[in-house]
Parts: C-alpha cells; sequence; structure tokens
C-alpha cells in the first residue's frame, strides 16, 4: 500500500518575521565593528593604542564609548583597537584591563570618518586609594587625608587650576597605609584643585582622581596654624640674658609668635610678655631671667583670626653667671647643661639634689675667667650632698672628652660651714678640685680623667676624706696649710699621689697608694705634728715615701714597693710598719729605709718588719732596733689572690699588737 504524501503548512507570520530578522542581524554584522553596531551617516570611529606606563602595548584592555558601553573592543597584542558607530563630536571613552587602574579619554569623532587617538597610558594597579579626604581647612592651609591598601609614599599636586602646578611631598622614603599632608601657603576663599601621586617602594607611581578644596575667609578662619619648629636656646657674652629662636612658620595669615616660660619641666608654662613677637623676626631675647636658674621654653604661633598653635618642642638653658642667691638645681630638671662660666658669691647658695647631672660645655660663652673653659667658682656655698643615693654628677657634655675639658670647681675663699660635696663624681676637669682658704665637708667624691684630681692651698683644718682617684695624670697637690687631714682615700695610678709643700701640721691616714709610677707621697713641710699612719703602699716601681724636711711619724703602715722610705734629714718614728718587695719589678726591694744625712751614730727606727730586699739595702744609713723582724708575712691575697687585699690572715707579731695596715675592706679595684 503506498505510503500517502506529506502535506507542508504555510509558516505562520511570526516564524516568517523571525527569520527575516536573524538574516538582517547577519547582513548588519558584515557593516560594523567588533561591537555590532549600524553606522549612520552622522556617526564616525576611532582607532589607537593602549600603553602602560612604560611604553609597552597592553593586550585585552576592554576601550568602551562612556556614551553607550555597547560599542567596545578589545586590544590586540598591539595594544590597538578599532570601535565604529560612535556619535559625532567629542565622546569620552574608557579603558579597563587586569591589574591596571580605570582610566578615561577624550577624542572628537567626525561623522564618516575615523579619528585617531593619541596613544593612552594606563597605571598598573598594585594598590588602591580610599577615603581621600580634606580633612581641615583654613584661610592659609588645607589638610589632606588618605589611605593605601599597600605601603606608600608619594606627593600632593596642587594649584588653583586643573593644571596644578605646585607640590608638597612626604618624607623620602617613609613608607605608610595612612597618609597625611599639610598644604600651606595658600590664598584665602580660593578653590583649588589637587591629585595624590603614590608608589609602592620599587614600583611606578599612581595617581588619584582629582579632588577640590576652598579655603576659607581670613576672619572666618577657625583652624590653628601651623606651631613653630627647632626652638632652641642660647646665651652670649652679655650676661643675664637668654635668647630664644625658632624656625619661621610659612602661613600667609600669620600674625606673630608668644613665646612662654617655666621653671621646672612639669610646672605650667606662662606667657613672657603680652606683646607678640611679629613674623619675621623669630627671635625673643628674655630679659627676666636669674643667674643659675633652668628655664624651660615653647613658642606657639598666631594668625590672624587670633587662632594660636601648640607647640613642637620644649627647649631649655641654664643662665650662666653670679649666683647670689639661694637656687637649687633638681633631678628632675637634669641634666644642666652649664655653657658660661658660674660664680657662686658670698651670698649666694647652689643646692645640688641627688641624681643631677652637672655637665660643662666645651666652651665658654661668657669668655670670663679662662675664656676657653668652664669656670666652676664657689665663694658661697655649694651644696651636693647625695648620702647613699645616686651620686651628683660634674663631667664634660662631650662624648669621650679629654682630661682639660673645663676648669674644676674651685673653693676660693669660703669658709662657710655649709660647703659639702658628699657622694660626688667629678671628671674631665684640668683640676678637679680645688681650695683657697675654704673648709666645709668633703668625703666619698671619685675624681677621674683629670690633669689633677685635688688641690689644696692656704686652708686651715681643712678634712679630705674618702677620695677615689682614678685616671689622672697627679692626683694630690698639698700646699701652705694648717692642720690639714687626708683620709681613706685610695689614688690608683698617677705620677705622683700626693705631692705635700710647705704645711704646719699634716695627717694622711687609711689611704691607699696604688700603682703609682714616680712616687706616693712626696713631702717637704713647714713645720708641725706630720702624721702618716695606716697607709698601703703598692706599686712596681717608685719611691713609697720621700721626706725633705720635719720629722713624721710613720707607722702601722704597709709597703709592697722597690723603694720605700726616704728622709733627708731629722729624726722621725718610724714604727711598726710592713715592707715588702712582693710587686717589684726587680723582683727585689731595692732600698727599705734610707736616711740621708750622714748622722754618726746612725738613726735607730723601730720596731719594723722589711722582708724581701737585697742584701745591705733593707736600712741604708740607719739601723733597726733590736725587736724589728725580717720575715714573710701571711696576707689574706694569700689565700683569695686579690691583689690590693694586704690584710693580715693572722695577728703580726702577736695578738696584742698587730703591725701594718688595720682595715675590713679591701680597696676598690680599678
Amino acid at each position: 500500500m503506498n505510503k500517502p504524501a506529506e502535506s507542508h503548512s504555510a509558516p505562520s507570520i511570526d516564524l516568517r518575521v523571525a527569520v527575516i530578522m536573524v538574516l538582517a542581524i547577519i547582513i548588519m554584522a558584515t557593516f560594523t565593528g567588533c561591537s555590532g553596531a549600524s553606522v549612520t551617516p552622522r556617526e564616525g570611529s576611532v582607532s589607537g593604542k593602549i600603553l602602560n606606563i612604560s611604553g609597552k602595548p597592553v593586550e585585552s584592555a576592554l576601550v568602551t564609548w562612556a556614551y553607550d558601553n555597547t560599542r567596545w573592543c578589545l586590544t590586540d597584542e598591539n595594544g590597538a583597537y578599532y570601535i565604529d558607530g560612535i556619535g559625532f563630536g567629542e565622546q569620552v571613552f574608557q579603558v579597563e584591563a587586569f591589574g591596571y587602574r580605570t582610566m578615561q579619554f577624550s577624542v572628537t569623532i567626525y561623522s564618516g570618518q575615523t579619528s585617531t587617538a593619541t596613544d593612552q597610558k594606563i597605571e598598573a594597579k598594585s594598590f588602591d586609594y580610599s577615603e581621600i579626604k580634606v580633612a581641615e581647612t583654613s584661610a592659609t592651609h588645607a589638610l589632606i587625608t588618605w589611605k593605601t591598601t599597600d605601603y606608600t609614599n608619594g606627593l600632593i599636586e596642587y594649584g588653583e587650576t586643573e593644571s596644578l602646578g605646585r607640590t608638597v611631598r612626604e618624607p623620602s622614603g617613609e613608607y605608610a597605609t595612612t597618609h597625611s599632608l599639610k598644604i600651606t601657603g595658600l590664598s584665602s576663599q580660593k578653590q583649588y584643585f589637587f591629585k595624590i601621586v603614590s608608589s609602592r617602594q620599587g614600583r611606578d607611581a599612581e595617581t588619584s582622581d582629582r579632588g577640590t578644596f576652598t579655603t576659607t575667609n581670613t576672619l572666618e578662619d577657625k583652624t590653628a596654624p601651623a606651631a613653630p619648629n627647632n626652638v632652641q636656646a642660647a646665651i652670649n657674652s652679655s650676661p643675664n640674658l637668654a635668647t630664644i629662636f625658632w624656625a619661621p612658620v610659612s602661613e600667609t595669615d600669620l600674625k606673630g609668635y608668644r613665646v612662654y616660660r617655666a621653671e621646672n619641666i612639669n610646672s605650667a608654662f606662662t606667657e613672657i610678655s603680652n606683646i607678640l613677637v611679629a613674623k619675621g623676626q623669630e627671635r625673643y631675647t628674655d630679659v627676666s631671667v636669674v643667674p643659675g636658674k633652668k628655664y624651660f621654653y615653647r613658642v606657639t604661633s598666631v594668625d590672624q583670626a587670633n587662632n594660636e598653635s601648640g607647640y613642637n618642642n620644649i627647649t631649655d638653658i641654664v643662665v650662666p653667671g653670679d649666683i647670689s642667691t639661694t637656687i637649687t638645681w633638681t633631678r628632675v630638671n637634669s641634666p644642666y647643661l652649664i655653657t658660661g662660666d658660674i660664680n657662686i658669691l658670698e651670698t649666694g647658695r647652689l643646692n645640688i639634689d641627688a641624681g643631677v647631672e652637672v655637665l660643662m660645655a666645651d666652651s665658654d660663652a661668657y669668655r670670663r675667667n679662662d675664656p676657653d673653659r668652664i669656670d666652676f667658682i664657689v665663694s658661697g656655698a655649694l651644696v651636693a650632698s647625695a648620702g647613699n643615693q645616686l651620686p651628683v654628677v660634674f663631667a664634660a657634655a662631650a662624648v669621650n672628652p679629654s682630661n682639660n675639658a673645663w676648669n674644676g670647681l674651685k673653693f676660693e675663699n669660703t669658709e662657710n660651714p655649709a660647703n659639702t660635696l658628699v657622694n660626688v663624681q667629678i671628671s674631665d676637669s684640668i683640676k678637679a678640685l680645688s681650695f683657697k682658704n675654704s673648709n666645709g665637708i668633703f668625703s666619698q667624691i671619685k675624681i677621674m680623667n683629670s690633669q689633677l684630681a685635688v688641690e689644696a692651698s692656704e686652708s686651715d683644718s681643712l678634712t679630705i676624706d674618702g677620695i677615689e682617684v682614678r685616671k689622672c695624670s697627679n692626683a694630690v697637690v698639698l700646699n701652705g696649710n694648717k692642720n690639714l687631714t687626708l683620709s681613706n682615700s685610695t689614688f690608683y695610678h698617677p705620677s705622683i699621689c700626693v705631692n705635700s709643700t710647705n704645711n704646719d701640721g699634716l695627717t694622711i691616714s687609711g689611704c691607699n697608694f696604688l700603682e703609682f709610677t714616680s712616687a706616693g707621697l712626696l713631702s717637704n713641710e713647714a713645720g708641725g705634728v706630720i702624721m702618716i699612719t695606716n697607709n698601703l703602699f703598692a706599686a712596681p716601681n717608685g719611691w713609697a715615701m720621700k721626706f725633705s724636711s720635719q720629722s713624721p711619724t710613720i707607722e702601722y703602715n704597709t709597703f709592697d714597693v722597690p723603694y720605700c722610705i726616704q728622709m733627708n734629714q731629722g729624726n722621725p718614728i718610724i714604727r711598726k710598719n710592713l715592707l715588702m718587695a712582693k710587686k717589684s719589678v726587680f723582683s727585689v726591694g731595692k732600698a727599705g729605709m734610707e736616711h740621708l744625712s750622714g748622722l754618726i751614730p746612725l738613726p735607730i727606727f723601730g720596731p719594723n718588719n722589711i722582708y724581701g730586699f737585697e742584701s745591705g739595702k733593707d736600712y741604708i744609713g740607719c739601723e733597726p732596733t733590736s725587736d724589728s723582724t725580717s720575715v714573710e708575712v701571711l696576707l689574706m691575697k694569700d689565700l683569695n689572690g686579690d691583689e690590693y687585699d694586704y690584710r693580715l690572715r693572722q695577728p703580726y707579731p702577736n695578738t696584742e699588737d698587730s703591725w701594718g695596715i688595720n682595715r675590713t675592706a679591701v680597696p676598690f679595684k680599678p
């Protein structure tokens, strides 16, 4: 049976319309660019290239007509693009690419023509800007803040037109994610344009969108001006003055400056004068200062609207000169930098608290007395008593100073009983501590790195106790004093420990003469009672004692030197001393007791113990008493090895009468 023929009904109207539309789209596509839009007589096209900042082509960048985003094209490997169907006139295009910052550019389109755009460079997108704000404006400045998603460093370009023209930069090499820059020197009531240009370290710069701000009217300004920078204080050769100076503030509506002062770093500052320091002067001379006091200064700025800034830094200065009243230097205000001579007059008193550092400048601004070095002269009273607390320190301000940086403390013609130095350190001076016709309490004083540690002259009943001398060329010079006492002191490694002349009465007891290179004690006295007792002399060379005149009493001393006691004349008392030469560079003693008078019969000294000297060199020009000895003594250092422990392991020569030094502690070990 035959199969019936298939019948086809006519297609519906809707189907025919759809087919026609598809054919129309295909036909139109042959006359369009990448976007597929039809060209009309009033349309044109555009072509160009997209490059990066280095000038290399950017492939697959999306270039879009901003008015109609259906008109677009992706750049090829050469960075080229072509878009048609663009309306005539000035048109804006947008460029987007992965890893790059979006940008826009403008091209003039002509009907029926292809406009060639200039090469467009897009910036790599290594970070993003955010929260760009004009945080503050005044008549003369604007504060711009922003954030970046990575650590960057940059600048702000700004100007009164979109062409900008001026810049303000962040500190070079400082990278951060939170940024703030102040633009100063602006005109009031002006609109300004700005943009931010920043970069990551070692990367190309990237630019933010443009922004604007408008400065305020001068009289409506509520923003304080910038504070002055680099505030400093100084003195010159004119006494009783202090000059404060600072860097100018550049804001155009600045009226002037205010100067504030305090006498304590933690106290309230008060304005020195109600008169503004005029813009352009940037200095103020304080004529109301008192010599000896330390002052603290800070400076603020004031604009035409009377807005006042804060302050950037506090400066300070100690006013040198003649102290005629009572002044106190406190630890909270320490250190005290002395830039000119200090002279405490008869009516003056300077109290120095424990822990205070007094630092001497390397030149004298006043150029009085010694014009090159600081003098610190006491004719009234100086009280620096630290007790068992932190010491009071007098030293040079310089790093690694010489031993002549300043002239030292000088007590001149002052017998004020208030004078006190207890637990004090003095260093870096020509003559660390000197007394002339003066008196007081002087104890527990450490002296270092000076040419001469102590000098005393023309003083009556002066006592110097507990001095430690290190790194000084010479330790003590005594001349023309009456009844002077030097006790419980240690002198380490000078040329001469004590050089004493023309004194009328002298006592030296409980002292340690260590590692001298020439002599421990040189004595040439005028008269009086001379007592040298309970001292230790230990050095590999040099004489322990040399007496040129008078007849001293020398007892209960311990000597460990190659040359011990030499006398030119007289008949001194020399007894109960221990003399040895273990430290001698000769490995043997060269002279124990030597009397140079040549008297017959020979002077007799003793009892003493002399051990370890060359035969016939223990007594030279003199003889020992019958109860004198010559045996090796047992010292504490034989057990523990402490270099300067010369205490006896057992009483010598018996429990009733021990000889040599009688101490409870070992001398300090330098």
